[in-house]
């Protein structure tokens, strides 16, 4: 009976220990830039156009709200688009295979 009696025990506090550890691993992640989050951009700077892998940047607009705008536009007809700021401005990035059909819509002439 005194095996079991410490199966018992020993089960609780293996389980509240790692919850505890989960819980800190979660505060570290999702912590403030200064603590140095694992999922949060922490340099604000514009960034190169080339450096968003594998997107393919189709245009370049001065503000945040023409992106917006061009984005949401995309978006509407079914194309995946982000914009990001880089050195030029606000530039809009889609996925190589939809670089013709965003062309061919922002671009109409």
């Amino acid at each position: 009976m005194s095996v079991f009696a410490e199966e018992y025990f020993l089960f609780p506090v293996v389980a509240i220990a790692l919850a505890g550890v989960m819980v800190l691993l979660c505060r570290w992640a999702f912590s403030k830039a200064k603590g140095g989050s694992l999922v949060r951009r922490v340099d604000h700077r514009p960034a190169e156009r080339d450096a968003f892998g594998l997107l393919t940047d189709i245009r370049t607009v001065p503000n945040y709200n023409d992106a917006r705008v061009l984005v949401s536009r995309l978006k509407d007809f079914g194309i995946k688009a982000t914009a990001a700021r880089t050195n030029d401005g606000w530039t809009i990035y889609v996925w190589p295979h939809d670089e013709a059909a965003a062309r061919g819509l922002l671009d109409p002439s």
